[in-house]
């Protein structure tokens, strides 16, 4: 009988051996963790393709690369789905190729392999669990970036729903449970315009904001908003880099449309009268009228600033008067001196606003109406008005 013969035989001797298969089985249950929920029958059939597997690699005589091994996907695929760790798969698997070898040791000098070609195959089995490995952790990694994205879409989904829409108490319950949202403590829904270039570093912001605000946040994209939910009072005074956000009341989990409703509101207004930061309709006061009734703003536009557009730089002058003369709470020292420009300058300047536009500054309802218009001049024409 040749060498070739020998070697085969002992092959063949190896492939009709069950008790490598019990061994096996054994050997896994004792020393693998992580395989108490995969049945006997699921672990019988692996382990029997392994030894195939294994056998079939040192009857071809050369160590295979991870290409090589395309078993491993459905094992490892399996295992995955099973709860099995991926450190426990590939300890399985060399559990199995240890009692091959064990044995191929065993029965070699009764079947005459030299020692040389005893040495060859187990580097070529070792060699089969490096390949097996790589192969599997990648299948392990490609599934764990699947569900990873998988439950980052439906807390993105669950979030967007409890903020804007009425969802069913049932479903309300159970993401909250899962995402670790109060039930009792008042919650405030937030709202930001989303900027699909920018929405990763607009929700890192965010992320940031609460941090320093001593809150928690849980943000997601719904259409062309960033929405959120705040856990906890922000600490005051503190306000995010970026981007403009819109904070509701404090309400029930159950009421977080309503705070939405608000927010919502809050950041349309700020965008219409150029505030930034951290806002909310309370912040806002009478501001959020300039947004909310754009007939009112448009009659305001045309009375108060319509007609200085005709007066060039100077009507420009008038209006930075105006603004600081507001500002400092109608102030004449106070007002010049932040522009800055002498007192009889700003003293002039309100003079010929009041002339031109015929209006009367010692007026409270005029103040507040000139207010009114100088908020509304950073979103350009107002809705439905004149311009």
């Amino acid at each position: 009988m040749t060498a070739d013969e020998h070697w085969e035989r002992l092959l063949t001797a190896l492939e009709q051996d069950d008790t490598i298969l019990e061994q096996t089985i054994r050997d896994i249950r004792a020393t693998v963790p992580g395989y108490d929920d995969v049945p006997d029958s699921a672990l019988e059939s692996s382990v029997r393709r392994n030894i195939a597997l294994s056998i079939r690699t040192v009857r071809a005589g050369f160590e295979p690369s991870p290409q090589d091994v395309s078993e491993a996907d459905a094992l490892a695929s399996e295992r995955y789905a099973q709860g099995v760790p991926v450190g426990s798969v590939l300890a399985g698997f060399r559990v199995c190729m240890s009692v091959i070898l064990h044995r191929l040791l065993e029965h070699a000098p009764a079947h005459r392999i030299p020692a040389d070609q005893v040495l060859a195959s187990s580097t070529i089995l070792w060699a089969l669990g490096d390949a097996f490995s790589s192969r599997a952790v990648l299948v392990y990694q490609d599934k764990d970036l699947a569900r990873a994205l998988a439950d980052s879409t439906r807390r993105a989904a669950w979030i967007g729903d409890a903020v804007a829409t009425w969802m069913e108490p049932a479903e309300l319950a159970r993401g909250a449970a899962l995402y670790d949202v109060p039930t009792s403590a008042p919650l405030r829904a937030l709202a930001a315009d989303s900027h699909p270039e920018a929405d990763v570093d607009r929700q890192r912001a965010l992320d940031d904001w609460a941090e320093r605000a001593g809150v928690r946040i849980l943000t997601a994209v719904r259409a062309s908003s960033l929405v959120g939910i705040v856990i906890g009072d922000p600490t005051p005074g503190v306000h995010p880099a970026r981007p403009t956000a819109a904070l509701g009341p404090a309400v029930a989990l159950d009421e977080l449309p309503r705070s939405f409703e608000s927010a919502s509101a809050a950041l349309r207004a700020a965008e219409a009268v150029g505030r930034t930061g951290l806002v909310d309709l309370e912040s806002l006061s009478w501001r959020a009228g300039v947004h909310a009734s754009p007939e009112v703003t448009a009659l305001l536009r045309e009375r108060y600033l319509a007609p200085l557009e005709d007066t060039g730089s100077f009507g420009e002058h008038v209006l930075e008067a105006l603004e600081a003369y507001l500002t400092h709470r109608l102030s004449i020292p106070l007002a010049a001196r932040s522009i800055p420009v002498h007192v009889n300058t700003l003293r002039y300047r309100l003079q010929r606003f009041g002339e031109i536009a015929g209006a009367d500054l010692g007026d409270l309802d005029t103040l507040i109406e000139i207010s009114w218009a100088l908020a509304s001049r950073r979103s350009g024409p107002p809705r439905g008005g004149a311009s």
